[in-house]
């Protein structure tokens, strides 16, 4: 082995020290304003973010130290399962403490600043680069190849993981952390298995993105045409070798402990041509036309009329409007676009998005809107504009993390009993803290309006 420079030592010093800073009081408190004091979920200890926060000074160094010491422990997870469908077995989802949640987010920030390969890139980005790939030149003699991976996080392996955490000079300490996370168990205490990533987890996806690093990284020196998001695969090849590389990668996915699903699975592991094109990341790509997927575009219809109906039951004009508008524009909190219209903002088929208006149209009319507040009804065509061309001037779109006072006392007032009079009686932290409730369970609601990009 080579010996160690004093450059080299003085600098594995200084990682080492950067990294301890993650788990610094004062670093955690803030954390916890950026990251999680919006957060509605509650744990296996059934303490919440306000309770939480009324004691965060000493919750905050009580981890810094118990970490230090490595005497930190997380507690088993909640249990939340979301159904996928008929004969699908359900998505188990671990719901932290708020605790746990808050030394996760250190870990998590620490691995994405100090392996920037961690930051998985954004669904937009893969698919402009997609896009530009099939428009680049003539593509008429090539295929997609997508695949998609079986049960990607539950198969993840724990002692590969641990290698590339080693590989990525993350200490020790870092790493046991790690591993006591991802082998906590959820809902009941069961045997520690020897893979799997639970998923819910702020760290989840960036341990899963250090799994897959260096296969991206052959991938592209042998195929620039390679895109991945998550578990989802795509490839531009020459149709005449498609099948080779479809058995080829398999098989290297194989070696790292991932199974994929076989061809001909409808959505999942298929070979098709450019001309024909393909559904990637919530999106129909073709060499002419980029749109939303059926299933994703039929998915808006219903989340439309689950909030018209909900209006025709409860007649609260104020609600509505303000839970339709959110549906339509989306929205910006926490410098982070949430929102159907943000994620499909690259689609190039208005017809779609005209088409989503003219049914809001209707559906006003079915359910007994009011006229004189239908003019205050927003529209995807103008939204998708706004988004793609003047985010950062528009006032047509809302950017939570600059309502003023007023604004957030209307929000309040339209999505809750509390009149406008009652809600100018309070503090501004009482405002701040029921505009941030308020707030993040209509973003959840949006997290699910888009639904899985797969």
């Amino acid at each position: 082995m080579a010996q160690l420079t004093l450059l080299d030592i003085l600098n594995l010093e200084s990682f080492v020290r950067e990294q301890d800073a993650y788990f610094d009081a004062a670093f955690l408190r803030d954390l916890f304003s950026s990251k999680i004091v919006r957060s509605q979920a509650t744990g296996k200890d059934g303490v919440r973010v306000p309770a939480f926060e009324g004691r965060l000074a000493t919750e905050a160094q009580l981890i810094a130290r118990k970490i230090s010491a490595g005497t930190y422990r997380f507690t088993t997870y909640k249990e939340r399962l979301i159904l996928r469908g008929a004969k699908r077995a359900p998505r188990q989802i671990s719901i932290p403490t708020v605790r746990d949640r808050l030394t996760l987010r250190a870990i998590c920030q620490l691995l994405h600043d100090h392996i920037p390969p961690t930051r998985s890139v954004t669904p937009h980005t893969l698919v402009k680069r997609v896009v530009a790939h099939i428009r680049e030149g003539d593509q008429a003699a090539n295929s997609f190849v997508r695949i998609d991976v079986e049960n990607f996080f539950p198969s993840l392996s724990h002692p590969i993981l641990q290698r590339e955490l080693r590989k990525a000079g993350v200490i020790p300490l870092v790493q046991n952390l790690c591993s006591m996370a991802i082998t906590n168990p959820t809902g009941s205490p069961s045997p520690l298995p020897d893979r799997g990533v639970p998923q819910g987890l702020s760290i989840s996806g960036a341990l899963a993105a250090l799994y897959m690093l260096r296969f991206d990284e052959q991938q592209l020196r042998s195929n620039p045409s390679y895109f991945r998001y998550v578990d989802d695969i795509l490839y531009i090849c020459p149709t005449k070798d498609a099948d080779d590389l479809l058995r080829t990668v398999s098989a290297k996915l194989r070696a790292r402990g991932l199974k994929i699903h076989a061809k001909g699975t409808a959505g999942k592991t298929e070979i098709s041509p450019v001309q024909d094109g393909v559904d990637f990341l919530g999106y129909r790509i073709t060499r002419g036309k980029v749109s939303i997927r059926e299933s994703s575009y039929k998915r808006m219809f219903n989340n439309l009329q689950g909030v018209l109906t909900d209006f025709k039951h409860r007649r609260d004009t104020e609600k509505t409007l303000f839970r339709l508008n959110l549906k339509i524009t989306g929205c910006i909190v926490d410098k982070r676009r949430r929102g159907w219209m943000m994620f499909f903002s690259y689609t190039e088929c208005l017809s779609q998005l005209k088409f989503l208006d003219i049914f809001i149209d209707r559906q006003l009319a079915r359910v007994g809107f009011p006229v004189e507040k239908r003019p205050e009804v927003k529209r995807f065509v103008k939204s998708h504009h706004e988004i793609k061309f003047n985010l950062s001037q528009t006032s047509y779109i809302p950017n939570f993390d600059e309502f003023d006072v007023n604004q957030m006392t209307t929000a309040i007032s339209a999505m809750t009993r509390h009149t406008i009079e009652e809600i100018s009686t309070w503090d501004i932290e009482r405002v701040q803290r029921e505009f941030g409730r308020v707030i993040a369970h209509e973003v959840q609601d949006l997290e699910r309006d888009v639904g899985s990009p797969s």
